[in-house]
């Protein structure tokens, strides 16, 4: 369940989760954006509100929301999510609680059970010793961190909102973002049609989790990431409470055609450490027990 709070307070969370250190008025940008990371990373339960968008030529082609309530003591969680894909929308609710995990879609009446194998729990009860970095690994991943943004801590903005809270903003151009992002961005989009082939075979019923992921056009040619904006709102108790990144990309198919994509992410995340997770009365309700394929693993 770690993996859910790292995903939703960023990578950077990841590479910087650890203790706390303490901010000051003078602080910079970048060093509250640390501060914020770290202590967010502490926090026991939450829920989240995420959403994403994606247009092409100004036509939004895909559109995701979710409210997510995730309690990380007791490894329990409930989410709704809907997905507008190809002008098609598809609801689903997913609860899970210690080793057992409830998929209800609006696809169909039933109510997938899937029940973890005794290795896997053995599995995920070592990962989340393994997730817990010493003070040392702590140190040095952040030194690792510092010096890849180096060239970038400066250029964060702060500005003071209502209610204590400060927005912090990086926004880049073109010939600010690095070259490895940019060679990334360009490697995925030319072998998207590779990655079609490795798409996620999971399926509740009429419900196959590969028809939620979106479909990008498969770029060739003059592939650039024009802007890269990031924000990120702190609480006045130095909590990461909100994010938001949108990112520019443009280039052309494989006919020629000019495709200007922009992909936007934000979350907000509230009732910190006091967040109720509702589980789901499976009494009278149609249930279909699926069998654990990823034994051993977590996706």
């Amino acid at each position: 369940m770690n993996k859910k709070v790292l995903a939703a307070v960023g990578v950077s969370g990841l590479l910087m989760a650890g203790g706390v250190l303490s901010a000051s008025a003078s602080t910079s940008g970048y060093d509250l954006f640390k501060t914020a990371v770290k202590k967010t990373h502490t926090i026991n339960s939450f829920t989240a509100q995420t959403s994403a968008s994606l247009t092409d030529n100004g036509k939004e082609i895909y559109q995701v929301d979710s409210l997510n309530a995730v309690n990380l003591k007791d490894e329990s969680g409930n989410s709704t999510v809907s997905v507008t894909n190809g002008g098609i929308t598809t609801k689903v609710d997913y609860f899970s609680k210690a080793n057992q995990t409830v998929v209800k879609s609006s696809k169909d009446d039933n109510y997938y059970v899937i029940d973890e194998s005794e290795h896997k729990k053995e599995f995920k009860r070592k990962e989340h010793k393994d997730e817990n970095l010493s003070p040392q690994m702590q140190k040095d991943v952040e030194a690792i961190f510092d010096a890849v943004t180096k060239n970038y801590q400066d250029m964060i903005t702060t500005s003071v909102g209502a209610n204590g809270k400060t927005e912090l903003q990086l926004d880049l151009s073109k010939n600010q973002i690095p070259a490895v992002g940019q060679a990334v961005v360009s490697f995925f989009l030319k072998n998207i049609d590779q990655q079609k082939d490795h798409k996620e075979k999971a399926e509740f019923g009429s419900l196959q989790l590969a028809d939620l992921k979106p479909e990008l056009p498969q770029l060739k040619n003059n592939i650039n990431v024009s802007r890269v904006v990031l924000k990120g709102i702190v609480d006045k108790n130095d909590y990461l409470t909100g994010q938001e990144a949108t990112i520019y990309v443009s280039g052309e198919d494989v006919n020629g055609t000019h495709h200007d994509l922009v992909l936007m992410l934000t979350n907000t995340f509230d009732q910190l450490n006091n967040s109720k997770v509702s589980g789901v009365d499976l009494t009278g309700k149609k249930v279909v027990k699926v069998q654990d394929k990823h034994d051993g693993h977590e996706d």
